[in-house]
């Protein structure tokens, strides 16, 4: 304890306390071995639920017990009686550990499969008891969860809770998460949700500027907004026509168009369907209730498509808070969720300026929050990606130029899916996954030149490229045989530097032909 003298403990003392230490542990050994002898003789009864009630009540952590209660429990079909006692056990255990996984799961586990008639309206009294003691157990959060659906309690009364719950500390980051999950079950999705609970968070979020659980939360409400067209291009290659995606189609979503066979999906925002006679009419995106939500034509590429939906009153809210936003950044310039909220604000409202001030705003936060300077370096990624697509989409253009652009990770690769030369090089990428590659499909040219690549794991089948330019990178090992899975693949390019990679592609395959530049 603070500012107590410390007590010094005679030798006698101490072994007197050791001996008690080890006169326990040896009791704790022989009970879990006397309840792990009834486990192996298959006893079921009443007095091997006894034996282990004592272990669980000092250590409620002990998950192979709590299997053996299962086990008996099932074998026993147990009165009121006994499960009231498991409940009640369960309770004592979370007294002493209010964060133990395995009683909470064994709490759960009993109502669910052992219990003839459960009372959840008693659970979620339990569970607000102990978020009362600890508003932020995440375990008791999530049990709250289940028994809320369990019970139907209304999810206006939960909402309710959650209010309260912040009201009593903004920073509870489980009740803030638990909200979301609240919204998002009951599709509440409406306009004047989001407002509503955008002036919540902003309330919460300028209380304590540098607690970062309201922040979350705003930047998850930002996050919700769609993007306002959901088809970047269709394009025909052969016999099979393309329908790239600007985000994942929903389920309840479904394409029209091309007669009546169903589209295979290359991935969540790749479509394609094989014809023999293309005849290109309109292709649209319905909803569930048969309402067109996109169309496009061959070869027509959608223009804005990074935009948000963004009613006029939002937008007004929206803006309202980008404004506050950047008065608060002039009186705590140094508040790194604030300017990172700003910026998130500044790249979905997009006003004059915005992709300047975004980079600008990204470099200060590098320098100011260093522990997530990689996050920070992959939006930006992200954001100069989608800027040169944004004013480079060009119907009929064959190259991608993004050379030196500072690139720490691949987004909207799928968007280059009709490229044939593709300029990636003096980017760093050598922490990204190159799988994210496979959607160049058309690609025949591709420089990797200078992007810190170590290794080609993961380098996919692009069947057809054939050229390869790899100088200026420290690849030195056998990841080099994916390449053979290029078909077509020709001419690799590499520098005078690399000897060691020349033999090691020769080795490969004698047909490559390696030009050193």
């Amino acid at each position: 304890m603070h500012n107590r003298l410390k007590v010094r403990t005679t030798e006698a003392q101490k072994a007197a306390a050791d001996r008690e230490k080890e006169k326990k542990l040896q009791l704790y050994r022989n009970t879990i071995n006397d309840v792990f002898e009834r486990r192996s003789r298959k006893e079921y009864d009443v007095l091997a639920l006894k034996s282990s009630e004592g272990l669980l009540r000092s250590n409620p952590d002990i998950v192979t017990i709590w299997n053996y209660r299962k086990e008996i429990l099932l074998k026993l079909k147990p009165s009121e009686e006994i499960i009231n006692d498991e409940l009640y056990l369960t309770e004592k255990c979370l007294q002493v550990n209010p964060k133990s996984y395995s009683a909470w799961y064994h709490r759960n586990w009993l109502l669910d499969n052992v219990d003839p008639s459960p009372d959840w309206k008693k659970e979620l009294q339990l569970c607000t008891k102990y978020l009362k003691l600890d508003e932020r157990n995440f375990h008791c959060w999530d049990y709250r969860q289940i028994v809320a659906s369990k019970c139907q309690e209304p999810i206006e009364n939960e909402l309710k809770f959650t209010m309260e719950m912040i009201e009593s500390n903004f920073s509870n980051y489980s009740a803030w998460h638990y909200r979301s999950k609240l919204f998002s079950a009951a599709g509440k999705d409406e306009e004047c949700t989001k407002i509503s609970e955008l002036s919540l968070v902003e309330s919460a979020a300028f209380t304590d500027p540098s607690d970062q659980s309201a922040w979350i939360y705003q930047r998850w409400l930002i996050g919700k907004l769609e993007p306002s067209k959901i088809i970047y291009k269709v394009s025909q290659i052969k016999n099979t026509v393309y329908l790239i995606l600007n985000r994942n189609l929903p389920n309840n979503y479904k394409i029209i168009g091309l007669g009546e066979t169903i589209w295979e999906q290359f991935d969540s925002k790749v479509w394609y369907k094989k014809l023999d006679n293309v005849n290109i009419n309109k292709i649209q995106i319905i909803d569930e209730f048969n309402q067109v939500i996109d169309d496009a034509s061959l070869d027509n590429v959608q223009k804005d498509i990074f935009n948000l939906n963004i009613s006029e009153q939002l937008q007004l809210v929206l803006n309202g808070q980008l404004d506050s936003l950047h008065q608060l950044l002039e009186l705590e310039p140094e508040s790194k969720w604030a300017l990172l909220t700003y910026v998130l604000l500044l790249y979905t409202l997009k006003p004059n300026n915005y992709f300047e001030n975004c980079l600008k705003n990204i470099k200060l936060l590098k320098e100011l929050d260093t522990k997530r300077k990689n996050y920070y370096h992959d939006l930006e990624s992200r954001y100069k990606i989608e800027y040169w697509i944004a004013n480079n989409n060009n119907n009929n253009m064959d190259d991608i130029n993004l050379k030196g652009y500072g690139l720490t990770a691949f987004y909207h690769m799928h968007m280059f899916l009709f490229n044939i030369n593709i300029d990636l090089s003096d980017n760093d990428l050598s922490h990204s996954n190159l799988n994210h590659l496979k959607y160049l499909i058309m690609c025949k040219k591709l420089s990797l030149k200078n992007c810190k690549l170590a290794n080609l794991n993961n380098f996919p089948a692009l069947n057809n490229l054939e050229s390869l330019d790899l100088r200026d990178n420290q690849i030195q090992d056998i990841s080099c045989t994916e390449l053979t899975k290029c078909k077509s693949l020709k001419t690799i390019i590499i520098d005078n530097k690399q000897i060691a990679l020349e033999k090691i592609l020769q080795g490969i395959n004698q047909s490559f032909n390696i030009k050193i530049m």
